[in-house]
C-alpha cells in the first residue's frame, strides 16, 4: 500500500490593520441652526488612546463656508482634544453636508469628519419659478411668499436682474404672507430669464433676501 500524502495548505491571513491612536467620540455631527442664525459651531472631541504623541499636520475642508481649527497641534498619550468647525450660514437654506480632512503623523490617509447642517427656511415661495411659453400670452403670474411659523418678516422691495420682466409686491398679511406678481415686460416673443430678489427685514432687524425666478422658454 502506497503511503498517502498529506498536503498542508498555508493559511492566508489578511494583514492586521493598525489601530489609530486618536479615538473620536463621533465622526459625524448633525445640527440645525435657528432662523437668522449667521454661523453654526460644531465640535469633534477625541482622545489619544495610544502610547506615543500624535501631531495634527493639516486640517482641510471641502468648502470655504466651513473653517476648522484644533485646540492644539500635538497630543500626548491620554490627552483629550477637540476640533472646532464654524459653518457660515449666510443666506443658505436646506441640508448641507461638508467634510473636514484631518491629517496626522500616524498615517498618510486623513480621517474624514462629516458636518451636516439643516438650515431652516425663513420663508417659502410657491412656485419658486414662473414660466411662459414663447409666443403665448404675456399674462401676469404670481408667487406666494409665506413666512415661517413663529417669525415675522416685513418684505418691502423687489429687484429684477434683467429689464425683460417686471415685478411688484402685494401684502396679504403684513409680516406673514405676500404675493409677488411677475410679468414679461417685452412679451413672450424671445426666450428670456431673470431672478427676482425680494428684500425684507425680520422683527429682530436682520435683513432677509429671498429669490424667485422667471423664464420665457
Amino acid at each position: 500500500m502506497r503511503p498517502r500524502r498529506l498536503w498542508i495548505l498555508p493559511l492566508l491571513c489578511a494583514a492586521a490593520q493598525p489601530l489609530l491612536a486618536l479615538d473620536w467620540e463621533a465622526r459625524t455631527q448633525t445640527l440645525a441652526p435657528a432662523p437668522f442664525q449667521l454661523t453654526q459651531d460644531v465640535r469633534f472631541a477625541f482622545r489619544n488612546s495610544g502610547s506615543r504623541p500624535v501631531t495634527i499636520l493639516d486640517l482641510a475642508t471641502n468648502c470655504d463656508c466651513l473653517e476648522a481649527v484644533s485646540d492644539r497641534r500635538t497630543y500626548a498619550p491620554g490627552t483629550a482634544g477637540v476640533i472646532t468647525a464654524r459653518f457660515t450660514v449666510g443666506d443658505r437654506f436646506g441640508l448641507y453636508e461638508r467634510f473636514i480632512s484631518v491629517t496626522t503623523d500616524e498615517q498618510a490617509q486623513p480621517v474624514r469628519l462629516t458636518v451636516r447642517i439643516q438650515v431652516p427656511e425663513v420663508a417659502t415661495l410657491a412656485p419658486r419659478t414662473v414660466t411662459w411659453q414663447r409666443g403665448g400670452p404675456a399674462d401676469e403670474r404670481t408667487v406666494l411668499i409665506q413666512v415661517a411659523e413663529g417669525i415675522r418678516i416685513e418684505f418691502t422691495e423687489t429687484s429684477v436682474t434683467t429689464p425683460t420682466f417686471t415685478a411688484h409686491l402685494v401684502p396679504r398679511e403684513a409680516g406673514r404672507s405676500y404675493v409677488l406678481a411677475v410679468k414679461p415686460a417685452a412679451g413672450t416673443v424671445d426666450a428670456a430669464s431673470a431672478a427676482i430678489r425680494v428684500f425684507g427685514r425680520a422683527a429682530s432687524g436682520q435683513p432677509v433676501v429671498v429669490s424667485a425666478y422667471a423664464n420665457v422658454e
